[in-house]
């Protein structure tokens, strides 16, 4: 098995366990679904967000990146389909974007720390499986990386 394999393998055994924990969050009232909708979907959405901005940082999105993507969250997107939905929501998951994003780590440190440790443990991991699969690795996909690692300390 290759390094973006294993990866991948073990953010999806990651990811897993985290919506165990988004539940279990739920289940004892931590979780307000009236606002936030469900906690696993709000984290989802949030974590799909900032990997088509990692994805699309160098200005390419490429077949193996939209691969990876898919493997990763079981979509099933064309790279046409992703760039297609990176340009309908790009206003959406710019910079603009940050400020929710770390509200919803905050709140979710509120909740719980270790789940929001591991909310960050899946963010690095994509990070790298991204970084990993393209074979021309961009300042600027490395430098958003280190951005949206910033945004947990």
């Amino acid at each position: 098995m290759n390094r973006i394999d294993k990866l991948t393998e073990d953010f999806r055994y990651k990811y897993d366990r985290f919506f165990i924990g988004c539940d279990a969050a739920e289940e004892e009232g931590l979780w307000d679904k009236e606002e936030n909708g469900e906690m696993d979907g709000f984290y989802q959405n949030d974590l799909v967000s900032v990997i088509i901005r990692l994805i699309a940082a160098d200005g390419v999105i490429s077949d193996k990146e939209t691969e990876y993507l898919n493997k990763t969250f079981g979509f099933d997107y064309t790279t046409e389909e992703l760039k297609e939905v990176y340009r309908s929501c790009e206003e959406n998951i710019g910079r603009s974007f940050d400020e929710t994003f770390e509200s919803g780590i905050t709140l979710l440190r509120s909740i719980n720390e270790e789940l929001a440790d591991a909310y960050k443990e899946l963010l690095c991991l994509i990070c790298d499986i991204i970084i990993e699969c393209d074979n021309d690795i961009s300042p600027k996909e490395i430098e958003e990386a280190k951005n949206l690692r910033s945004m947990f300390e």
